[in-house]
């Protein structure tokens, strides 16, 4: 399953996400399930499909926007964001989602506790 997820921080368009699941673990996940969701992820994917995530990897990097992603950021091409690739994990070590984010940061920091 591929999710393209697009979040605004106030009235400003902050993150973009790629997400990757495995559809035979979670069949039933439609666009309506995830519009209809108004809490984190990792809370519908634990008590809507019994996936609780329990320990991710983080690889974090600079990159220049793209004109796709500058164009939905409102900023221009090139402009700096930071890239986070992440693997998250269920128990028996078993991964469970791939993760890639792009985030603005020039008014707000990444921050995450992974544990």
């Amino acid at each position: 399953i591929y999710i393209k997820r697009f979040m605004n921080l106030g009235n400003r368009p902050t993150v973009i996400d790629e997400i990757w699941l495995p559809a035979d673990v979670f069949k039933g996940l439609s666009a309506d399930v995830l519009i209809q969701n108004k809490g984190p992820l990792y809370g519908l994917f634990e008590t809507k499909f019994g996936v609780s995530m329990i320990r991710a990897e983080e690889k974090v990097k600079a990159v220049a926007a793209s004109t796709q992603l500058a164009d939905f950021l409102k900023v221009p091409a090139g402009f700096p964001l930071l890239q986070v690739e992440r693997v998250s994990y269920t128990y028996g070590d078993r991964p469970m989602e791939i993760r890639r984010g792009f985030y603005l940061t020039d008014h707000y920091h990444y921050r995450n506790s992974l544990n």
